[in-house]
Protein backbone atom coordinates (compact mmCIF):
# COMPACT_ATOMS: atom_id res chain seq x y z
CA UNK A 1 0.00 0.00 0.00
CA UNK A 2 1.22 3.15 -0.70
CA UNK A 3 -0.14 6.27 0.95
CA UNK A 4 0.30 9.87 -0.86
CA UNK A 5 -0.27 13.00 1.63
CA UNK A 6 -0.45 16.69 -0.14
CA UNK A 7 1.97 17.67 2.35
CA UNK A 8 5.64 16.25 3.86
CA UNK A 9 7.85 17.31 6.64
CA UNK A 10 9.93 20.68 6.14
CA UNK A 11 7.11 21.89 3.80
CA UNK A 12 6.21 25.58 4.43
CA UNK A 13 2.55 25.95 4.16
CA UNK A 14 -0.35 29.21 4.30
CA UNK A 15 -3.41 27.99 6.88
CA UNK A 16 -6.19 29.75 6.20
CA UNK A 17 -9.14 30.42 8.61
CA UNK A 18 -11.92 32.41 10.28
CA UNK A 19 -11.66 34.48 13.40
CA UNK A 20 -15.26 35.24 14.70
CA UNK A 21 -16.17 38.48 15.98
CA UNK A 22 -17.83 38.94 19.62
CA UNK A 23 -20.71 41.03 19.11
CA UNK A 24 -22.61 41.91 22.50
CA UNK A 25 -26.41 42.48 22.53
CA UNK A 26 -29.06 43.51 24.92
CA UNK A 27 -31.26 40.89 26.85
CA UNK A 28 -34.73 40.96 24.73
CA UNK A 29 -35.91 39.21 27.86
CA UNK A 30 -35.17 41.47 31.07
CA UNK A 31 -34.64 44.17 28.10
CA UNK A 32 -31.05 44.33 29.38
CA UNK A 33 -31.91 44.72 33.65
CA UNK A 34 -30.47 41.35 34.71
CA UNK A 35 -33.75 40.62 36.59
CA UNK A 36 -37.17 40.23 36.00
CA UNK A 37 -40.12 41.22 38.46
CA UNK A 38 -42.44 38.87 39.65
CA UNK A 39 -45.83 39.42 40.66
CA UNK A 40 -45.51 39.52 44.41
CA UNK A 41 -42.88 42.63 43.56
CA UNK A 42 -39.62 40.36 44.40
CA UNK A 43 -36.92 40.08 41.61
CA UNK A 44 -35.32 37.12 40.26
CA UNK A 45 -31.90 36.61 38.05
CA UNK A 46 -33.16 37.05 34.37
CA UNK A 47 -33.01 33.36 33.13
CA UNK A 48 -31.93 34.20 29.51
CA UNK A 49 -28.83 36.14 30.67
CA UNK A 50 -27.82 35.11 34.07
CA UNK A 51 -28.37 38.71 35.39
CA UNK A 52 -25.47 39.78 32.74
CA UNK A 53 -27.96 42.02 31.09
CA UNK A 54 -26.72 40.94 27.51
CA UNK A 55 -25.60 37.76 25.94
CA UNK A 56 -22.65 37.49 23.47
CA UNK A 57 -22.87 35.93 19.67
CA UNK A 58 -19.91 35.16 17.53
CA UNK A 59 -20.02 36.76 14.03
CA UNK A 60 -18.01 35.02 11.22
CA UNK A 61 -16.03 37.72 9.33
CA UNK A 62 -15.08 35.87 6.49
CA UNK A 63 -11.60 33.46 5.54
CA UNK A 64 -9.00 35.05 5.24
CA UNK A 65 -4.92 33.78 5.52
CA UNK A 66 -4.08 33.25 9.33
CA UNK A 67 -0.16 32.47 8.73
CA UNK A 68 2.66 30.55 7.40
CA UNK A 69 3.50 27.24 8.97
CA UNK A 70 6.11 24.24 8.73
CA UNK A 71 4.65 21.04 8.69
CA UNK A 72 6.21 18.52 11.54
CA UNK A 73 4.21 15.43 11.80
CA UNK A 74 1.64 14.10 9.17
CA UNK A 75 -0.83 11.92 10.67
CA UNK A 76 -2.94 9.96 8.22
CA UNK A 77 -5.94 7.46 9.21
CA UNK A 78 -6.61 5.34 5.93
CA UNK A 79 -9.76 2.87 6.15
CA UNK A 80 -10.41 0.39 4.06
CA UNK A 81 -14.10 -0.85 2.93
CA UNK A 82 -14.89 -4.01 4.12
CA UNK A 83 -15.34 -6.95 1.42
CA UNK A 84 -18.93 -8.46 0.77
CA UNK A 85 -18.88 -11.53 2.85
CA UNK A 86 -15.72 -10.97 4.82
CA UNK A 87 -15.72 -13.18 7.65
CA UNK A 88 -14.56 -9.81 9.91
CA UNK A 89 -17.73 -7.93 8.38
CA UNK A 90 -19.96 -9.02 11.47
CA UNK A 91 -17.05 -8.38 14.15
CA UNK A 92 -16.08 -4.55 13.12
CA UNK A 93 -19.40 -3.65 12.18
CA UNK A 94 -20.41 -1.72 14.74
CA UNK A 95 -20.22 1.39 12.93
CA UNK A 96 -22.71 -0.12 9.94
CA UNK A 97 -21.16 -1.18 6.83
CA UNK A 98 -17.86 0.09 7.31
CA UNK A 99 -17.21 2.59 4.13
CA UNK A 100 -13.75 3.09 2.80
CA UNK A 101 -12.10 6.21 4.75
CA UNK A 102 -8.95 8.35 4.23
CA UNK A 103 -8.14 11.27 6.39
CA UNK A 104 -5.07 13.92 6.71
CA UNK A 105 -4.08 16.12 9.79
CA UNK A 106 -0.61 17.55 10.14
CA UNK A 107 0.64 19.29 13.68
CA UNK A 108 3.18 22.53 12.73
CA UNK A 109 6.47 23.62 14.14
CA UNK A 110 5.44 27.04 14.70
CA UNK A 111 2.14 25.46 16.75
CA UNK A 112 3.19 22.77 18.40
CA UNK A 113 3.66 19.02 17.33
CA UNK A 114 2.66 16.45 19.70
CA UNK A 115 0.71 18.66 22.03
CA UNK A 116 -0.33 21.11 19.91
CA UNK A 117 -2.57 22.63 17.06
CA UNK A 118 -3.83 19.77 14.67
CA UNK A 119 -4.46 21.27 10.80
CA UNK A 120 -6.17 19.87 8.54
CA UNK A 121 -5.72 19.46 4.93
CA UNK A 122 -8.54 21.34 4.23
CA UNK A 123 -7.24 24.36 5.63
CA UNK A 124 -3.70 24.44 4.23
CA UNK A 125 -2.12 25.69 0.93
CA UNK A 126 0.97 25.27 -0.66
CA UNK A 127 1.22 29.11 -1.87
CA UNK A 128 -0.25 32.07 -0.89
CA UNK A 129 -1.82 32.77 -3.85
CA UNK A 130 -3.11 29.36 -3.56
CA UNK A 131 -4.70 30.54 -0.08
CA UNK A 132 -5.61 33.79 -1.37
CA UNK A 133 -7.97 31.82 -3.98
CA UNK A 134 -9.52 29.41 -1.74
CA UNK A 135 -10.58 32.20 1.10
CA UNK A 136 -12.14 34.54 -1.91
CA UNK A 137 -13.74 31.64 -3.16
CA UNK A 138 -15.24 30.47 0.22
CA UNK A 139 -16.05 34.29 0.84
CA UNK A 140 -18.15 34.16 -2.14
CA UNK A 141 -20.08 30.81 -1.14
CA UNK A 142 -20.76 32.08 2.27
CA UNK A 143 -22.05 35.87 0.73
CA UNK A 144 -24.22 33.45 -1.71
CA UNK A 145 -25.53 31.31 0.85
CA UNK A 146 -26.59 34.67 3.34
CA UNK A 147 -28.12 36.49 0.78
CA UNK A 148 -31.93 36.88 1.37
Amino acid sequence: MNLTTKFNFGDRVWKIGTIPRKEFNKCKFCEGVGEIVGKDGTTRQCPECYGRREYETLVHEGWRIMSELTIGEVKIMARGKDPVGSPFRSQFSNYGPQMAAYEEEYMCKESGIGSGSVHYVDTLWATKEEAQTECDKRNAEDANENKI
